[in-house]
């Protein structure tokens, strides 16, 4: 696919996937819009670069998943602005891994609200602007088979996110593909207790963390391959090249 003058939206663009993903569509000569949460000293100093860099359309808005007000004010945006999108990478999510015991309904709460509901308002609202796009979830190997009694929250998330995937590649004319990928060597992992990921990259079998643009050129290529709707695709490495 060209790229220049597709219209490709990234939730949680001010950090690792997103970010990651945020430059790599810029090259492509796409216009971006990016969305953040908490972090917008980081997601504007993005659109900053970006936009020197690449000499594109790029707008950055706050967007809290778990407000509908604000994702109808995305939509109303994108609507007035473009109307349309080509690509959504439903990539924002939250974790909040401690020990089963201790972990309590409203945390628990919280990690679905993001990563599950946050989901399915977005995709259900900038659908509408959508006509035979792409919708990419990004969900994880813990949807599978790699989760663990501290992210049991999150690991059931990302299954519901799988789930949602399917069901709605039965309703919607874009087709929709959900990304599970292991261990990403984003900040958030670097900044994580080094002794406890080295432990989980053995416990699970990953030689290696996954680099960042992996995902970005998966989709990529996925696109191009007309991949089939209602697909999950695992990510255990880098794309060999």
């Amino acid at each position: 696919m060209n790229y220049k003058n597709k219209i490709v939206v990234i939730t949680g663009a001010s950090r690792g996937i997103g970010k990651e993903t945020a430059y790599y569509f810029a090259k492509q000569g796409a216009s971006l819009i990016l969305t953040y949460n908490t972090n917008k000293d980081l997601l504007e100093n993005i659109v900053f670069d970006i936009k020197n860099k690449y000499n594109i359309s790029v707008d950055g808005i706050k967007c809290d998943l778990t407000s509908e007000l604000e994702i109808e004010n995305l939509y109303n945006f994108i609507k007035d602005k473009y109307q349309q999108v080509d690509i959504l990478i439903n990539n924002a999510a939250l974790s909040l891994d401690n020990d089963f015991i201790n972990k309590t309904k409203d945390e628990f709460m919280q990690v679905l609200e993001v990563n599950v509901v946050g989901t399915f308002l977005i995709t259900k609202y900038l659908s509408n602007l959508m006509n035979n796009g792409y919708i990419f979830n990004i969900s994880s190997t813990d949807a599978i088979d790699t989760y663990s009694p501290l992210n049991i929250d999150y690991s059931a998330s990302k299954a519901a996110i799988n789930n949602m995937t399917k069901s709605l590649s039965l309703v919607l004319n874009s087709k929709v593909i959900s990304i599970c990928p292991n261990w990403v060597n984003t900040e958030v992992i670097q900044e994580m207790n080094q002794n406890y990921l080295n432990k989980e990259l053995i416990r699970i079998g990953q030689d290696k963390l996954i680099s960042p643009i992996t995902i970005p050129k998966t989709i990529d290529r996925l696109i191009k391959e007309n991949i089939e709707t209602g697909s999950i695709i695992r990510i255990d490495g880098d794309i060999n090249e």
